[in-house]
């Protein structure tokens, strides 16, 4: 019988550096109180999908996220490595308008390349990293239903693989607290939407 995982993925609320428009890669910066109210929200959607396991990137705003989701839905989350932020380097700290006149910054966060910030990840090293986290927590409980909390460029990078190539997207394109619903099936290593 084939086995498939059943899994939501969901960026982190709204952060202090979003407002600012300055890139966070593996920097962080605390929930406002719209992204708490977002957290809120997302936990509240998840409440009649029976989610039996919560897993969070180290960073804190996704931690805070998935703190807020853990309350509600009386599951406890779990910190797992490889599902953090893209490392973008030089870049982190520094804010998005001043770095879109830099000549890779299409190719860095609207393509999935082998190009990277100095010091950074490239978006081909941090899928990789992503689907291996997620393809190990699957095999280790497969019949647990997922909430997962992670970011934008990992979400940009994820999600490529089901648009047309032709679309180019950002990180900005996946909102604060947004639920995408997923599956892992595992004969076959492939992951779908639902």
């Amino acid at each position: 019988m084939n086995k498939k995982t059943t899994f939501y993925l969901a960026r982190h609320g709204q952060t202090r550096w979003n407002i600012e428009q300055r890139i966070q890669g593996q920097l962080d910066s605390s929930l406002t109180k719209i992204g708490k109210q977002q957290a809120l929200q997302l936990a509240t959607q998840c409440l009649s999908l029976n989610i039996n396991k919560i897993l969070t990137s180290s960073l804190g705003r996704a931690v805070q996220t998935a703190a807020i989701c853990s309350e509600l839905l009386h599951v406890k989350h779990t910190v797992v490595r490889g599902i953090e932020e893209r490392n973008f380097g030089l870049w982190q700290g520094r804010l998005t308008p001043e770095m879109q006149s830099h000549h890779d910054y299409t190719e860095i966060t609207a393509q999935i390349t082998d190009c990277k910030p100095e010091q950074g990840e490239s978006a081909k090293q941090i899928l990789i990293r992503f689907e291996c986290a997620l393809k190990q927590q699957f095999q280790s409980a497969p019949h647990e239903n997922y909430l997962i909390i992670t970011h934008g460029d990992v979400l940009r990078c994820f999600m490529a693989q089901f648009k047309d190539c032709e679309e180019l997207s950002t990180g900005y394109d996946y909102k604060n607290g947004q639920l995408i619903s997923l599956s892992y099936d595992h004969q076959r290593g492939r992951f779908s939407l639902l």
